[in-house]
């Protein structure tokens, strides 16, 4: 794992992990919250006073539970792919896997069965695992009737707190791709893009971001993004929101 960046000769950065410093034209930064923090703390000269001090304060948000499900018989007809939920506890959402998933389609047909995933946001910390894990089967069982009857076959439930957490008013505080040393630049999902993406998404768009600011060094362009309009048609009614601060 690296451990920090730092300056090297000619222009170039030096990155360190347990097997020692190895010199670099450019770094790319992707990694999780605390991996960043880490290496930024660990790392004295990169980047300035400002940005090293927004960097310090990102947080984690709480835990979450993803919980796959393999199942003995399939859902009911006509039951979506993707189905997100309010007031089932702490289940955020159900997918049927084998709706759209190869892998999990293929086991699906051959076995007659279905696979789902269920997904429970800001766990608290002091929550259980065996109690949520059985209460998302539970809420499972209320959204989808059907699978009250079906046996599982196999369960994987996995317990992270990786996710970036994003405070009210906490936008324009979190760091962009771009740092104060153009050649070192940051990507995941606790980026700032200024493009409507979000999660794995945004990991992903940072990635082309970050990939294109590097390549600009030198005068080679980079992926061009494609994205959904990202502003109002009305040009009156974008400024009467300019106006009382809505925008």
């Amino acid at each position: 794992a690296v451990e920090a960046v730092r300056p090297g000769g000619s222009g170039r950065r030096l990155v360190v992990d347990a097997a020692g410093a190895r010199p670099y034209d450019a770094v790319v930064l992707a990694m999780d919250v605390g991996g960043l923090r880490g290496v930024v703390s660990r790392s004295p000269h990169l980047g300035d006073a400002a940005w090293r001090t927004r960097v310090a304060r990102l947080r984690n948000a709480p835990p979450f539970l993803v919980s796959r499900l393999w199942l003995d018989r399939p859902v009911a007809p006509g039951r979506p792919g993707f189905l997100g939920t309010s007031g089932y506890g702490a289940l955020d959402n159900v997918s049927v896997l084998s709706h759209w998933e190869g892998e999990a389609a293929r086991w699906a047909a051959r076995t007659g069965g279905c696979v789902v995933e269920l997904h429970a946001y800001a766990v608290p910390s002091t929550a259980v695992r065996e109690v949520e894990e059985k209460r998302l089967v539970e809420a499972l069982h209320r959204v989808y009737p059907e699978t009250r009857r079906a046996r599982v076959v196999a369960a994987r439930h996995e317990w992270r707190a990786d996710c970036p957490l994003f405070t009210v008013g906490g936008y324009r505080d979190r760091p962009t791709v771009r740092t104060p040393d153009p050649a070192v630049v940051v990507a995941g999902d606790l980026v700032r893009t200024d493009l409507p993406v979000a999660l794995m998404e945004r990991a992903a768009t940072s990635g082309f971001l970050a990939a294109g600011a590097l390549l600009e060094r030198w005068g080679v362009r980079g992926e061009t993004l494609w994205t959904v309009p990202d502003r109002g048609r009305s040009a009156p009614l974008r400024a009467l929101a300019r106006r009382f601060g809505a925008y």
